[in-house]
């Protein structure tokens, strides 16, 4: 079977944000407003296409032995060297043999599928067994306009074979014209833009529904056949017109990427055919399109292989690992747009000598160092004499690769003096797990980010051009780990959170939080005063905005209203624009207007529904959404004591707060099949809603930084909880419930009771011994029409535990037929455990019928372990706590099952 067998995926690690370019370039080119949505992936000053081909083929090889490649093929537009084997660097980074077969692709935007196919066809011919294929680019172009905003950089890698294969090769079909979109002459650095309409039109819309329609014409197949497509087109319109077109559904049409990272060049079709891999399941067809003068169409289907694939970081991982910037200039600074002084330290000769280069090629591009074979000590460099004093070995050195040894920080400073592109320069030696230590630069992290014993990842970066011969300098550099040693401090790396209300008091305070772990955060804020009059402000956000970016975290500001349903969809699109997705929502956002209940204005009751309690409603169902498509979630409601125990003059804020927790308790239930934890928060912390309703001094004690830790466990992965309120402040916590007490029945349960007959019985239906909390409504009510015995009451005599079938044949002579008037239902039982089965019980007609097996239709299904089923008919075990523990499930018409305790009385 001939097909992928890896695949590998990598994005820088900034990603601008297309507003950024707007803010900036908006006065000259007003015109980019329209594509200004989301960031674009952006390199590093050290970055480049040869830099992101080799973290994504190391990616791809991940669990692999390298050593059974044979032949390496780099397609990109933007390869540093016109006239120097970017391939054969791309192999010396890898370690790879030297026998090995490389090759540049190049020249097209599909050289990457034409490096696929390419390679899959000399496999296929018997030629190699095994290919590495890259693709990569990082696209220059000039400054406000239209492709600048379209691209992004980034890179992807496939290993192709006949062993392990996860996707097998079905066939290929290829159109090549001279369609010219545009194009770069061997002297320029920007390529010749044609008119946008021109490549719409008569490009994608012509090209690639006849490439993809002749692959699938070849191979006898249809549209609808079609689980993944994946093709590039930077017009998000056009590239849903185009799937409709072809006929696929649009849910099986790979995203264009444009929102989270922009379109890649000839790494494109990569980065979304390692998307759908994501996600793919065996038996799965995916289309693989690549455009560039013509179009190449591939087609794979996804094996069972696909599930024992070793763990990697893979597309999703790449699109997560970012760091989100609004530094339009430092953009422009990485990609040598602008002219800046670099001061006479950097006059340095920066000429490469080629000839040390090739005497040192494994040590510089390949990471490779020494081990002597006397004493095991590995070393870098690798030199004459070994390192450890107690062995001095002379000429014992046997190479010794570092690139994939996991290392940690030894020493590190950050120099504002040294030349850097990127100050300070950060830079400190690394201690390699099992030995060998060197000196190091530090990328892809801020100096504060560093600490001594942190572990590093070693990365191949560029480290200087020289500007003058054209020439590219590479070596490797180390890259800060988040530590996950300790186990003990909880993370929100790749969280989306949006906080309302967080542009002061609590909001802010969860906001920063949440940041500073990791989390990239959504601050709202309409800025208006504590009552919501006003036109509202954008400082409160921004300024909150400017802490967490100050700190090195990423956020956003948004100023729209939660009282609005467009507001609250605002809101969620705001952070998948900028982010990508919405993981946490807390609900903050509030005002007051107290006042006593006969001087409530309705404008005063609904202003403070329509932020509570609308508002959470508003933000809540948007965020909903998108957190059950991805099978994860975490929101916080905020209630209040006013809400939970009354508070005088202040009727509208109480039943809004109140309200909160009845939203809470349904959407416990809506959520949970897909991940989503809903809890609530009632804090009791100073804040501008609260500045003058507490005493001074105690309004003084109550920071919310003492509520924050309880909030941000709430929205963590570790909190298991949904459905519960907490209260929190001054640094105490405790959970408040509702709770039912045990149901009392005055007289026979057929006529109601009279009032005297609830006077009676008032001490018992107002006792709350042995109250209870009910997972749900249904579970109320049952418990109100099958309470358990009273406090106190007599417990059954212990009886001698029959077996399930016994308890079966008792039941027609235990059957009340005058109970059974007007009944027709059929109980389906399925018992589990040592001696159950699956019985069925039909009532007709004043009859009944039992016997084994399964009913076709039953009224409601049982489901209970047969001990506990057993218990449950001796009276040990109560039928109510039976099915609030879980011990019991009743599917079907859970109201029937309420007849059986009726109908039967079995005495066994």
């Amino acid at each position: 079977m001939l097909g992928i067998t890896s695949y590998g995926a990598y994005l820088p690690r900034l990603r601008l944000r297309r507003a950024a370019i707007v803010q900036h370039m908006g006065w000259f080119a007003p015109a980019i407003m329209a594509v200004a949505q989301g960031e674009r992936a952006m390199c590093n000053w050290d970055e480049d296409s040869l830099t992101m081909a080799v973290a994504a083929a190391r990616d791809c090889l991940t669990g692999r032995d390298r050593s059974d490649l044979d032949a390496l093929y780099l397609a990109s537009t933007t390869l540093p060297f016109a006239d120097r084997q970017n391939a054969g660097i791309l192999a010396a980074a890898l370690n790879l043999d030297a026998r090995i077969l490389t090759a540049d692709f190049s020249a097209a935007l599909k050289a990457g599928t034409t490096a696929l196919i390419t390679a899959l066809e000399a496999i296929q011919g018997g030629e190699r067994r095994n290919i590495l294929v890259a693709a990569a680019d990082a696209r220059q172009t000039k400054t406000a306009c239209f492709h600048e905003m379209w691209f992004g950089d980034g890179a992807a890698a496939f290993s192709l074979g006949n062993d392990n294969v996860i996707a097998a090769y079905k066939g290929s079909h290829t159109i090549s014209c001279d369609f010219v979109d545009h194009y770069r002459g061997a002297d320029r650095r920007f390529d010749y833009m044609w008119e946008e309409r021109w490549v719409r039109d008569a490009g994608y819309r012509r090209i690639i529904p006849e490439t993809v329609n002749g692959l699938l014409d070849k191979l006898g197949r249809a549209a609808k056949d079609v689980d993944h497509l994946v093709f590039p087109c930077f017009f998000k319109a056009e590239h849903r017109r185009i799937a409709k077109a072809l006929g696929v559904a649009p849910e099986n049409v790979i995203d264009n990427l444009h929102d989270v990272c922009g379109e890649t060049g000839a790494a494109h079709p990569f980065l979304m055919m390692a998307a759908a891999l994501d996600r793919a399941r065996p038996g799965d067809m995916i289309v693989m399109a690549g455009f560039g003068q013509g179009c190449n169409a591939l087609c794979f289907e996804i094996t069972p292989a696909i599930a024992e694939l070793p763990v990697r970081n893979r597309f999703e991982g790449a699109l997560a690992a970012r760091e989100t910037t609004d530094n339009y200039l430092k953009f422009l600074k990485f990609r040598d747009l602008i002219q800046t002084e670099m001061g006479i330290r950097a006059e340095a000769p920066t000429q490469t000598a080629t000839t040390v280069l090739w005497r040192k090629n494994a040590m510089i591009l390949g990471l490779v160092g020494g081990r002597c074979e006397v004493c095991g000590t590995p070393q870098f460099p690798r030199a004459d004499i070994c390192v450890n004093p107690e062995c001095g070995a002379l000429h014992t050195q046997e190479d010794h690769p570092f690139a994939d040894v996991p290392a940690r920080v030894k020493t590190f400073t950050g120099d504002m003096l040294a030349v850097s592109v990127d100050p300070p320069a950060i830079y400190g030696m690394v201690q390699f797990e099992g030995g060998g230590r060197m000196t190091v630069d530090f990328t892809d992290c801020r100096l504060e980010d560093l600490r001594v014993g942190l572990p590093v990842r070693m990365v191949f970066k560029r480290k200087g051009v020289d500007p003058e011969r054209g020439f590219s300098n590479y070596f490797w550099k180390a890259v800060p780990q988040p530590s996950t040693e300790s186990g003990d401090e909880i993370r929100f790396d790749g969280r989306v959170a949006i906080v309302t209300g967080a542009g002061g008091g609590l909001g802010r305070a969860y906001a920063l939080e949440l940041a500073r772990r990791g989390a990239q955060v959504v601050v709202n804020d309409l800025g208006g005063a504590r009552d919501g009059a006003g036109a509202g402000s954008a400082s409160p956000a921004e300024a909150v905005v400017a802490e967490i970016e100050a700190a090195g975290g990423a956020a956003v500001a948004s100023f729209d209203n939660v009282a609005t349903a467009e507001g609250g969809a605002a809101i969620v699109q705001t952070a998948v624009e900028a982010f990508g997705t919405v993981d946490i929502v807390i609900n903050n956002a509030g005002i007051l207007r107290d006042k006593s209940f006969v001087k409530m204005t309705p404008e005063n009751w609904q202003a403070v529904l329509d932020v509570h309690l609308s508002g959470a409603y508003h933000v809540t169902r948007p965020a909903f959404e998108v957190m059950k498509a991805r099978g994860y979630g975490r929101v916080v409601m905020t209630t209040s004591a006013a809400g939970l125990y009354g508070n005088f003059g202040q009727t509208n804020y109480s039943a809004a707060k109140l309200g909160l927790v009845g939203l809470m308790n349904t959407l416990k239930l809506e959520g949970a099949r897909y991940g989503i934890r809903v809890n609530t928060i009632a804090p009791l912390a100073a804040s501008r809603l609260t500045e003058d309703v507490m005493p001074p001094d105690l309004f003084a004690k109550m920071k919310p930084e003492f509520v924050v830790p309880l909030v941000v466990f709430l929205c963590s992965a570790e909190c298991a909880a949904s459905g519960q309120v907490f209260n929190a402040g001054m640094g105490y916590f405790n959970r408040a419930a509702v709770v039912t007490g045990r149901g009392v029945q005055p007289g026979d349960g057929d006529r109601p009771p009279d009032l005297e007959a609830i006077q009676a019985h008032w001490d018992q239906i107002n006792d709350l011994a042995g109250a209870a909390e009910m997972t749900d409504a249904m579970a109320a009510l049952m418990d109100l029409v099958a309470p358990p015995p009273a406090a106190g009451a007599e417990a059954p005599a212990a009886a001698e535990t029959p077996d399930v079938a016994a308890v079966f044949a008792a039941m027609p002579d235990a059957f009340d037929p005058e109970a059974a008037a007007g009944v027709e239902a059929v109980f389906q039982y399925v018992i589990s455990g040592s001696g159950g089965g699956d019985w069925q019980v039909a009532v007709r007609d004043r009859a009944c019928k039992v016997k084994p097996g399964w009913a076709e239709q039953p009224t409601c299904t049982l489901i209970i372990a047969a001990p506990d089923f057993l218990d449950m008919i001796t009276g040990r075990l109560d039928p109510m706590q039976a099915f609030t523990t879980g011990k019991l499930k009743i599917e079907g018409d859970v109201m029937a099952s309420q007849l059986i305790g009726k109908l039967f009385r079995v005495q066994p």
